[in-house]
């Protein structure tokens, strides 16, 4: 009876893990889609009232969900209590090597520090005290990052339900190109 509440609250944040890192793809995704480029320069300033502040919700929120999955407050849905729960119970997630994973998260804490302090001070809490610039978070960065925590997820997942791969990808996340196709043709 025990270890079934273990799986019910395991798939649980499983789920919660999910969700997170499927919400900083798509953020991450639509941030990217509306870069102001040559070909959509124009659309983009004739309705900037929409889409800049929108873009720029979209990286703050792209920034709350990965600093979320990585967190290591207890309450929070993130691999750290994942990894937490399978070192106490390996029968959650047999043959899911723990430490390496913790060694894998820990080799990106330059990076998940810099994603935290612009959370912390852009994305979560508006700091009006900020003096010094921010130390700069790059894209290629964060979607290495994202590819890495997508494939830890999939190996706990697979190993706790004996297959799922997940995809964290929408099927409609071109949405926003072509929101931005129809207004040219306007």
């Amino acid at each position: 009876m025990v270890f079934e509440q273990q799986i019910t609250k395991f798939k649980s944040l499983l789920e919660q893990v999910r969700k997170q890192l499927i919400a900083a793809q798509t953020h991450l995704d639509i941030w990217e889609q509306l870069w102001p480029t040559e070909d959509n320069m124009k659309i983009i300033n004739a309705y900037r009232g929409f889409f800049l502040p929108t873009r720029s919700a979209h990286l703050d929120q792209f920034f709350i969900k990965v600093s979320n999955v990585v967190d290591s407050d207890p309450r929070a849905p993130s691999f750290y209590r994942l990894l937490k729960a399978i070192s106490n119970a390996p029968n959650l997630s047999p043959g899911v090597d723990v430490q390496l994973m913790r060694a894998q998260l820990r080799r990106e804490k330059d990076l998940l520090k810099r994603m935290k302090v612009y959370r912390n001070k852009r994305a979560a809490h508006w700091d009006t005290e900020v003096s010094e610039p921010l130390d700069p978070v790059f894209l290629g960065e964060v979607k290495q990052l994202l590819i890495e925590l997508e494939k830890m997820f999939n190996k706990i997942n697979i190993s706790h339900t004996g297959g799922g791969r997940w995809v964290f990808n929408w099927v409609q996340y071109r949405d926003t190109s072509y929101i931005l196709d129809r207004l040219r043709q306007t």
